[in-house]
């Protein structure tokens, strides 16, 4: 079955969330095996891009589930990985070959920072491959290869299978579902696109994927347990996968029961509250602020839960200091040990603690601990990053759900106040530029929260498109774009001196294109926009877009040679 684009936006508006398979069912169609399984698990939404390998599946889906058709393929993989990030999974849908390549760096990117979106790929019929094999003639995106998207995709998840007859259909979904949900990271489902209007054996109660203990978990406690006790200086520093894996709640008793201090990476900023006892900031390598710096850098020992360690943490991964807990295992020094975070958690809080005295930051707000920052000196009357981050700061509460993008304002972002309750996402590791805009609708569609996006200009002219989305669906994204007219992180990054000499001309190929940003989110139906060049006139647009209906876009004009304190 086809179905248009228009047609599909149509009646997905008013689509009912009702169980798409009867109890008591002997066989169902293929379409709705997946999709009953994917409401066992709490999706309610499908974000992609129909096209006719899926068409099916869009099709059944626009009955049950609340279908997401994004402007692009990129912006729907951004959006599902947000939308994951939050809910717990999601499920994405796009076009065979052109489409799906589409997605491969955003589920790069779920893949490395641990969000489980579920791809669901219509791939070529057993008679397209015969005809490709036979004759060779190629089949609706092939390039030629049997197994292109599957193969690519098992380097960007943690498992990708193929339905080739209906028998396999549940056998492949539910495999894929473990996987996602066992290892909070993306699972490929490729059908084949004849299947579409077969039937398989109907699905049975819920997946009740389960993650063992390794039998190590008790004498590794013992063992961190009594390191952490002959540590002079011991710090703990969280991880992404906390988050992940519903250990919020342990981990905070955890330093409520031992007293140490902690901070977290950047990519989990956010994920226990700020105000817990002991909290010393958010650690990001060398840009860190200095009390951040001095807990994880001075440490003698450091228990690290479920961290993802980018190059940013390479001080800390070779100073031989850390007991890094994540995927599975705890790496001490050059030996690993097979143990699930959770029990280790467990196994953690069962033993007696002699409980320390940490200080904590006296003072949450942003200027208070940017305030030991050196900062650039003001060169023009154009906003700098820290006034921009300071009033996006003090303008947060607790329907704010921060979304930052790659770019100089992420090193500044890592101090924002989320005392009063505010959210927070990045993409800290992989850093895609353009991430945060398209993910900002996955994060509205998921939740109650308000998205506040903080993007580069370079950034933000990745993912624009996805502004049609919001206006679409009257999403209340707030979107900046931080106009300073360069690729500033790489400029910073190839030549820092630009941002010191004012004579010193920026890397030609590193200027951007003068775009006129209201007048765009005005042609993609945005009504609620401000350009803005003071911090009061930010501070009321800010004001603004919370009560607006639908998306707001604030353009900020940004000096081009400031950078963030810090970094000078």
């Amino acid at each position: 079955m086809h179905i248009s684009r228009r047609g599909l936006l149509a009646v997905s508006a008013a689509a009912p969330l009702a169980p798409k398979v009867a109890l008591g069912a002997a066989t169902v169609p293929v379409p709705d095996y997946l999709i009953t399984r994917l409401q066992q698990h709490g999706v309610k939404h499908l974000f992609g891009v129909p096209g006719a390998t899926c068409d099916a599946l869009f099709a059944a889906a626009a009955s049950v589930l609340d279908v997401v058709v994004t402007a692009s393929d990129l912006e729907a993989g951004y959006a599902a990985d947000a939308y994951a990030r939050v809910k717990g999974l999601s499920a994405v849908s796009v076009t065979y070959g052109v489409g799906t390549l589409s997605l491969i760096a955003p589920i790069a990117g779920a893949f490395v920072e641990r969000s489980p979106v579920v791809i669901i790929n219509g791939g070529p019929s057993a008679e397209d491959l015969r005809i490709q094999k036979e004759a060779g003639s190629l089949f609706s995106h092939s390039n030629g290869r049997e197994k292109s998207d599957l193969t690519m995709f098992r380097e960007v998840t943690a498992y990708a299978g193929r339905a080739a007859t209906p028998d396999e259909v549940p056998k492949v979904v539910d495999a894929a579902l473990t996987a996602a949900l066992t290892q909070q990271r993306p699972a490929y489902i490729e059908i084949a696109k004849h299947l579409w209007d077969a039937k398989c054996a109907a699905p049975g109660d819920a997946l009740t994927p389960t993650i063992a203990p390794s039998g190590q978990e008790a004498q590794l406690a013992s063992k961190l347990q009594a390191t952490l006790a002959a540590a002079k200086k011991p710090a703990v520093l969280v991880g992404i996968e906390v988050q992940r894996l519903g250990l919020v709640d342990q981990v905070t008793k955890f330093l409520s029961m031992t007293g140490l201090p902690w901070a977290t990476t950047f990519l989990a900023k956010g994920v226990l509250s700020e105000k817990t006892p002991g909290f010393v900031g958010v650690y990001g390598g060398e840009r860190s602020t200095p009390e951040a710096k001095r807990l994880i850098e001075d440490a003698d020992a450091v228990l690290a839960l479920g961290p993802i360690l980018g190059r940013q943490y390479r001080r800390l991964a070779t100073k031989g200091t850390a007991m890094v807990a994540v995927d599975g295992a705890v790496r001490i020094g050059k030996q690993t040990t097979n143990a699930a975070l959770a029990h280790l958690m467990a196994a953690l809080s069962s033993l007696t603690w002699t409980k320390a005295s940490a200080a904590s930051l006296a003072d949450l707000s942003f200027d208070a601990r940017r305030a030991s920052l050196k900062a650039t000196a003001k060169t023009s009357k154009a906003l700098t990053y820290d006034e921009v981050l300071s009033a996006v700061s003090k303008s947060l509460d607790d329907e704010s759900f921060v979304v930052t993008d790659t770019s100089l304002s992420m090193y500044p972002a890592a101090e924002l106040d989320l005392s009063r309750g505010s959210s927070f996402m990045c993409n800290a590791v992989w850093q895609a530029i353009g991430f945060s805009v398209a993910a900002s609708v996955g994060v509205a569609i998921a939740g109650s929260k308000r998205p506040l996006v903080i993007c580069g200009d370079g950034g933000f002219q990745m993912t624009a498109q996805a502004l049609s989305t919001m206006a679409r669906r009257q999403l209340p994204c707030t979107v900046l774009v931080l106009d300073n007219a360069i690729y500033g992180i790489e400029q910073f990054l190839l030549d820092a001196s630009f941002f010191k000499d004012g004579s010193r001309p920026p890397k030609k190929y590193l200027e951007l294109n003068a775009w006129k940003y209201t007048q765009l989110a005005t042609a993609f139906g945005v009504a609620n926009t401000a350009a803005v060049a003071t911090v009061e006139q930010l501070t009321s647009a800010l004001a603004a877009a919370k009560s607006a209906k639908g998306p707001t876009l604030i353009q900020v004009a940004l000096s081009p040679r400031d950078l963030p304190a810090g970094l000078s």
